[in-house]
């Protein structure tokens, strides 16, 4: 199966609402132990827009602990995060934030350090990763190691890789069909529904694997919000 899946980990809490290191570890373990080839944390689906940034900190030392930096991604909604995964030798993913137009996503794209990954979604930013921009960004050189996409049809990821070239990891967001999103150009997915990371985990077979995401997908897509989306999968997996 050539295609790169990346899981979004979660921060589990205790009953006060702390970041409850323990369980984290536990809960780590097992997913370092899986084929998962990357974990993203602190990322939107464990809120980490909420986390402090001592928070998110110890969530990459926690999983350190269990996994090389190589299959970890760092959520990074500051400066300071960015530093932080940097110092530990893991690579940061970079919210695009509040970026009104095409001048500020580049001046963006300027500003990360090489090596960096993106993640792109049209609720945080009015300018988001498109053709364009990485044809722009190719150019000069800006071009970010990846990005994850949101919101984003087989068109566009089609378009994007076009524009992108080679070498460039372009993990579409949603793994609702994993064959359709690499045959339209797609490095990967990133499976939200592994995030609570089942003890019987899917073996890397295709065909198994979109049935475990769908199974839980049809679970998420249920629930109305976010926070109850986000909700289920925690206490899945606080569960286990």
């Amino acid at each position: 199966m050539d295609v790169e899946i990346v899981v979004p980990a979660l921060a589990l809490r205790d009953d006060s609402g702390r970041l409850d290191e323990a369980a984290t570890a536990a809960y780590a373990a097992r997913g370092a132990a899986t084929w998962i080839d990357r974990f993203l944390l602190s990322g939107t689906t464990t809120r980490g827009d909420s986390m402090t940034l001592d928070e998110r900190a110890a969530v990459l030392d926690i999983w350190l602990d269990v996994a090389p930096p190589a299959r970890l991604l760092a959520g990074c909604w500051s400066a300071s995060d960015i530093d932080q995964a940097q110092q530990r030798g893991v690579a940061p993913i970079v919210v695009m934030r509040d970026l009104a137009n095409r001048s500020a996503a580049l001046a963006f794209l300027r500003s990360l350090p090489a090596g960096a990954y993106v993640y792109s979604h049209p609720a945080h930013s009015a300018a988001t990763l498109d053709p364009g921009l990485c044809v722009e960004a190719r150019e000069e050189r800006w071009l970010p190691a990846g990005a994850k996409l949101a919101k984003i049809q087989p068109d566009e990821i089609t378009s994007i890789r076009a524009a992108a070239a080679g070498g460039f990891h372009l993990w579409d967001a949603s793994s609702r069909n994993i064959r359709r999103s690499v045959a339209a150009g797609a490095t990967g997915v990133v499976a939200t529904p592994l995030s609570p990371v089942p003890r019987q985990f899917p073996p890397r077979d295709l065909t198994s694997l979109q049935t475990a995401i769908n199974s839980v997908q049809l679970e998420l897509d249920r629930l109305r919000t976010r926070e109850q989306r986000s909700r289920f999968l925690h206490n899945h997996a606080a569960a286990l």
